[in-house]
């Protein structure tokens, strides 16, 4: 259902590139309205876009998006640890529920049950991983690990609730893009 054209596909990687650029740096005005659309980029891209290069793509441009927000912008580097490596596996959680949810052949009630628990567990695959990276590489590892969780845990239902309203969003343009299409074989 969701096996894009070329053409289509390029239009759907450019506009999960923008959106991740102008929600991943808050001063260029969108971010100070809008929350950060990089994990349901990673979720969508991993449903919508067929080469896996587009995981790599899309990781460089964070990586780049944020070093852009430290260097050129003054945006402190507190997140930046050691454990700054874990954003890619981060990441790839994401991408990988994204993956899982690809070959559905067609949207109901059964195909969206599906679709929330992949991108939930997505979400939490994410937030583990990257939050795991951030306590074994910042001073807050000295806190012990019962007190880092429930410091960063009530932050999870944000992260949850903001990529489920971005990747619904996009679910629905990939729909409707793609309705009345007979889908190809899957790449």
């Amino acid at each position: 259902m969701f096996v894009l054209d070329t053409r289509s596909e390029r239009i759907a990687a450019i506009a999960l590139a923008v959106l991740m650029a102008a929600t991943r740096i808050h001063h260029f005005g969108v971010g100070a309205i809008a929350p950060d659309a990089s994990t349901a980029t990673f979720l969508l891209a991993g449903l919508a876009l067929a080469s896996p290069w587009w995981l790599a793509a899309f990781l460089v441009e964070a990586v780049a998006l944020d070093a852009a927000a430290i260097g050129l912008m003054g945006v402190a580097d507190a997140c930046v640890t050691s454990g700054y490596a874990l954003i890619a596996p981060a990441y790839a959680a994401l991408w990988l529920a994204g993956r899982a949810m690809r070959p559905a052949e067609r949207l109901d009630l059964f195909t969206a049950g599906k679709f929330l628990c992949l991108a939930c567990g997505g979400v939490a695959a994410f937030f583990l991983v990257a939050n795991a990276g951030y306590f074994l590489g910042s001073e807050y590892a000295a806190l012990g690990v019962p007190e880092y969780v429930a410091r960063v845990s009530r932050y999870f239902p944000f992260h949850l609730t903001v990529t489920l309203a971005y990747a619904a969003a996009g679910i629905a343009v990939l729909a409707l893009a793609t309705r009345g299409r007979a889908a190809p074989a899957l790449r």
